[in-house]
C-alpha cells in the first residue's frame, strides 16, 4: 500500500501492534487521531518511522459550505506541542508550483507571516522564517541540501516542513491533514523519494504537515497490474488554494499565539 499516512499503515494490522499507543477524539463532524510510535519493531512493521502521528480528518477543502475553524485550532495545538517553546522557525514549502497536485508546500509558505527580519520592531512576535526550494529537477539541488544550509545560518531552533502527501484511499484526498514529529521523505508515497528531511540530516526538530492530494491507481484498480499512475480529484485546485491556506493559518497560529484567527487570515490574505 503506497501511502503517507500512518492512520492508512495501521489499518493494514488486524490489531493495534504492540509499541503503537492511538488514540481518537470526535471533533465536530470530523476527528483528531493521535498515533504514537514508540519502538523500532513498531515502526518496521508499520513501514512509518517513529514518533508522533496526528491525523485530523476533516469536511474537504472544496466544501465552501463547510466551517474549518475548530480544525484549524486543534491542528494549531497539536503542531505547538510538537515545536521547542523558543528559537527561530524555519517553514518549508516543498514540492512543484508548475504542477497543482504539487504545489501545496510552495502555495502555503508564501503565505506564512515571517517575523525574522521585524525582531526589533515586534518582539512579541516569534522570530520566522519561510522558503519553498522547489524541486531537483529545476535547481540541481537537493531540498535537504538548501534546508540544511539556510537552517544552520540562521540557527533554526526547528524546522516545519509542508508537502502535498499520497494516500491510498480517495476518501482522504482533501479531507484529511497529517501532522509528525518524524520527519519527510519528500515523494516517497508517489514513488520519486528524495533526501529526507528529519532530526538526523537538519540537527533540529523536523515537524512535518501534509494534505493527501493524489491516490495510486494500483490501490484501486488490481488490474492495473502495479504500473504506478497517480489520481488526483476534480477539485484539484480548490483543494490546493484552500489546504494551503489552512495549513498556513494552522503553522502561524502556532507560531503567534497572541494573534486571533481573524488577524492572522487578514495577514494571509
Amino acid at each position: 500500500m503506497r501511502t503517507d499516512l500512518a492512520a492508512e499503515c495501521l489499518q493494514q494490522s488486524e490489531h493495534l501492534p504492540d509499541g503503537v499507543v492511538c488514540h481518537r477524539q470526535p471533533l465536530g463532524i470530523g476527528a483528531v487521531e493521535l498515533v504514537e510510535i514508540v519502538s523500532n519493531e513498531a515502526a518496521e512493521r508499520i513501514g512509518k518511522p517513529k514518533g508522533v502521528y496526528v491525523t485530523v480528518e476533516l469536511p474537504p477543502f472544496w466544501d465552501e459550505s463547510a466551517d474549518t475553524a475548530d480544525f484549524a485550532e486543534a491542528a494549531a495545538e497539536g503542531l505547538k506541542q510538537l515545536l521547542p517553546p523558543e528559537g527561530t522557525v524555519l517553514v518549508v514549502g516543498l514540492g512543484n508550483r508548475d504542477i497543482t497536485p504539487d504545489a501545496l508546500g510552495p502555495y502555503t509558505a508564501e503565505q506564512i507571516l515571517v517575523t525574522r527580519h521585524m525582531e526589533s520592531v515586534f518582539p512579541q512576535l516569534r522570530r520566522v522564517a519561510s522558503i519553498a526550494p522547489n524541486v531537483l529537477g529545476k535547481t540541481g539541488m537537493e531540498a535537504v541540501e538548501t534546508v540544511q544550509a539556510i537552517a544552520e545560518e540562521i540557527q533554526a531552533a526547528a524546522v516545519i516542513v509542508v508537502d502535498a502527501l499520497a494516500s491510498a484511499s480517495l476518501e482522504r484526498l482533501g479531507t484529511t491533514v497529517q501532522l509528525s514529529d518524524s520527519g519527510i521523505a519528500p515523494g516517497s508515497g508517489v514513488l520519486n523519494q528524495r533526501k529526507a528531511l528529519n532530526r538526523e540530516t537538519l540537527h533540529c526538530p523536523v515537524i512535518a504537515l501534509g494534505i493527501p492530494t493524489v491516490v495510486d491507481l494500483a490501490s484501486l484498480c488490481p488490474e492495473t497490474d502495479g504500473e504506478p499512475m497517480m489520481t488526483t480529484p476534480r477539485q484539484v485546485d480548490l483543494l490546493i488554494q484552500r489546504g494551503a491556506t489552512f495549513l498556513a493559518l494552522v503553522i502561524n497560529r502556532a507560531l503567534h499565539p497572541s494573534l486571533r484567527m481573524e488577524e492572522l487570515l487578514l495577514l494571509q490574505s
